[in-house]
């Protein structure tokens, strides 16, 4: 990126995050729902005819409304989670930027700030939150037509009078590696191919059409639907309910001796599915909006 553009507010950045982070979650958040319960070691075996058919299975026997199970938690992940994505990104690689060359490797700062941004996600609102929408995801409903988990704060009851408060931490490592990785793989990926397109163009100074955002946005999340499926996976079975593990090491040694290695690969056609189209969504959103607030305050 040119060292000749001006800094972004850390403070627009973080607004334009949460709007790009609520837009895709509106577009994505059916396919969500069925990785989940793919994922799941206890409902994955309701799912055995693939993943066109777990749609119309979920809509045939739950309604449509069954697939925004799980919706009002992520929203409330949403906003702390992609704003701090980009918060981190705008706070934390300029930071790491200044030691490049010298104490760092070059190219290294977006990496150490994903790691460091992944880490603020998810010892703050991003697992207890997840381990909420895990449970609504994954609840069928009995033969009486209903369901064990009702909403937000009665999951959250629910699973703290079964487990205690360290229950809503379930799956802590999984997602601290999860948001880590993920940020190191989607910060890095994003910024180099957004940085082809600069480099292609014929006026490096102007900005870049809103299609070459989603592209590089899509792809970058192609790679992290692949490579970052072991710990979402892994997540997922500790949060899931009645989970037979008794820590994140247990479930990494149980699943790869009951169900072999491509057991941690299972849904990741669906995290693809899933976040490659939100990754253009996010992406070119949050480009757009940021533009727009930056802007508003150069102009004040």
């Amino acid at each position: 990126m040119s060292n000749s553009q001006p800094k972004k507010s850390v403070l627009n950045s973080t607004l334009a995050g949460a709007v790009a982070g609520t837009a895709e979650l509106l577009v994505m958040q059916p396919t969500d729902v069925i990785k989940t319960r793919f994922q799941s070691l206890r409902v994955a075996s309701h799912y055995q005819n693939g993943i066109f058919k777990a749609f119309q299975q979920v809509i045939k026997e739950e309604g449509f409304a069954a697939l925004y199970r799980g919706t009002i938690p992520v929203l409330c992940i949403v906003g702390p989670r992609v704003s701090l994505q980009y918060m981190g990104l705008a706070l934390y690689k300029p930071l790491f930027e200044k030691m490049e060359g010298t104490i760092l490797p070059s190219h290294s700062s977006a990496g150490l700030a994903g790691i460091c941004t992944g880490i603020t996600q998810a010892v703050t609102l991003v697992t207890p939150l997840e381990q909420i929408k895990v449970r609504q995801q994954t609840d069928l409903m009995n033969q009486a037509h209903e369901r064990k988990y009702r909403g937000l704060l009665h999951t959250a009851s629910l699973i703290v009078k079964e487990g205690g408060l360290p229950a809503l931490y379930n799956g802590l490592l999984a997602t601290v590696a999860r948001q880590s990785w993920g940020l190191v793989v989607k910060f890095n990926g994003y910024l180099e191919i957004k940085a082809m397109f600069e480099r292609a163009s014929p006026d490096p100074e102007q900005t870049l059409a809103p299609w070459k955002h989603m592209v590089s946005g899509g792809l970058a999340n192609v790679l992290v639907g692949v490579l970052n499926s072991p710990p979402d996976v892994v997540k997922t079975r500790m949060q899931d309910d009645s989970r037979p593990y008794r820590s994140t090491w247990d479930c990494v040694k149980s699943m790869a001796r009951n169900e072999g290695y491509l057991s941690f690969f299972r849904g990741s056609w669906l995290r693809v599915i899933r976040i490659a189209p939100g990754g253009a969504i996010q992406f070119a959103v949050y480009e757009q909006v940021s533009a727009w607030l930056e802007k508003n305050r150069q102009s004040q």
